[in-house]
């Protein structure tokens, strides 16, 4: 019988080969930036995304080969942001197709009522609608975020996953 030899060049390639599957497909982590989750999340907090929650996504680029679920409201998701394409973390307030509206210097749509500001409740007066394929996204501390109310709704194709676990106990943050 003959023995086989260990061969570690072969292993870190296994190594390597699977923790690029892992991060491609299936886990991620992000550090949040910022005080737009306050108080659910502190600048720092590492959060966990499951970026297979609402589909098979591209291992290069954004969007999904399979899709088979949306965020629903209420989510708290990592995407690109529109403006920049770096990573945020925000709560899905809104999945479209909805209409939402302005009032009293709010935007108002089932279950959402979001304060707005002087110059967003200017450029949101005719309200928002959105697409079946769109989400409005907000952060838990609205005078703090940028979110959907600066940059508009983000399509589904943004949405790199959910956030599954987060730790808010971030060093430096006790």
């Amino acid at each position: 019988m003959k023995s086989r030899t260990f061969r570690p060049g072969w292993a870190i390639l296994v190594a390597v080969l699977l923790f690029l599957g892992l991060k491609a497909f299936v886990l991620d982590v992000a550090v949040v930036d910022g005080r737009s989750m306050k108080p659910v999340l502190e600048s720092g907090s590492l959060v966990l995304v499951l970026r297979f929650a609402y589909g098979i996504r591209r291992p290069w680029g954004s969007g999904y080969l399979l899709c088979w679920g949306a965020p629903r409201r209420g989510d708290i998701v990592a995407a690109a942001s529109p403006r920049d394409g770096l990573a945020v973390v925000k709560r899905v307030a809104a999945a479209g197709p909805l209409k939402l509206s302005v009032a009293a210097g709010h935007l108002v749509g089932p279950g959402l009522d979001a304060p707005l500001s002087e110059d967003q409740a200017m450029q949101l007066a005719d309200g928002v609608v959105l697409r079946a394929d769109a989400f409005y996204l907000l952060g838990d501390n609205p005078p703090e975020s940028i979110d959907s109310r600066d940059y508009g709704a983000v399509p589904i194709e943004a949405i790199s996953g959910r956030v599954l676990i987060f730790d808010s106990r971030a060093p430096g943050h006790e």
